[in-house]
């Protein structure tokens, strides 16, 4: 059998993890938000937005909703915490008709078992292997790694995230008053390696499970990041 002539498109595994944003990042599309766009396979990408980890904030439903939306794209919001309720069939639709998935940030903890209860982190997986960008913001950046740096217990601790990117993720880096302390002294203790962190405003983006590129908001040129890799594992686009 001859093999087809026509062009075929690889599909790739996109994951953006966001250190963090801005109210006025809320507002209106940044330079990562035109990142993310552009990875999707899709002209007229869907997009998801997942709110769990603040609870499914209307008011944060309706603040993504108005800002993707009034830029032409199509946007919808798998929530669990408000009638009517959502149902494992309506989130296996939703998730597998996405082609980028925008997770919130909050509590990522919680997030994480109201997941693992709908098995929405097995339809995500199920998502990434099919080609659908993945990416979020503080919480919405650490769940893809297996470990991050979170505030959930009401204290700074690392907790076990998804497990599809390997090593551990510090969002709000310089940001948050001892974050990046705390961060740095659990690296000291501990020895995990790889370790990222990125600051507000600034996104890492990998790619097949590597470091493919650092994206900046316009107002975050100078965001601090902590990129603790093999030198087989630097970024492949500076």
């Amino acid at each position: 059998m001859e093999a087809s002539t026509e062009s075929v498109v690889a599909i790739q595994a996109n994951i953006v993890a966001i250190g963090g944003e801005t109210e006025a990042d809320r507002q209106t599309i940044t330079a990562i938000d035109r990142y993310i766009l552009s990875l999707s396979a899709s002209d007229a990408p869907k997009i998801l937005f997942l709110p769990t980890a603040n609870g499914d904030s209307p008011e944060r439903m309706q603040q993504f909703t108005n800002k993707f939306r009034s830029a032409g794209y199509q946007v919808d919001s798998l929530a669990f915490f408000h009638p009517p309720y959502s149902t494992a069939k309506q989130c296996e639709a939703l998730i597998s008709q996405a082609n980028i998935i925008f997770v919130a940030g909050g509590n990522t903890r919680a997030m994480l078992a109201v997941w693992r209860e709908f098995s929405v982190d097995k339809l995500l997986k199920t998502a990434l292997r099919h080609g659908t960008v993945l990416c979020g913001v503080s919480a919405g950046a650490i769940c893809w790694f297996d470990l991050g740096h979170s505030d959930s217990d009401g204290g700074f601790s690392l907790i076990p995230g998804l497990g599809l990117l390997t090593g551990v993720m510090c969002p709000h880096f310089g940001s948050e008053p001892g974050r990046e302390a705390s961060f740095n002294t659990l690296l000291a203790e501990q020895n995990i390696f790889p370790a990222y962190a990125a600051e507000d405003g600034v996104a890492l983006h990998f790619r097949e499970g590597k470091l493919h590129k650092v994206v900046r908001t316009e107002a975050a040129q100078e965001g601090k990041t902590l990129i603790s890799l093999s030198a087989s594992d630097r970024p492949t686009a500076e």
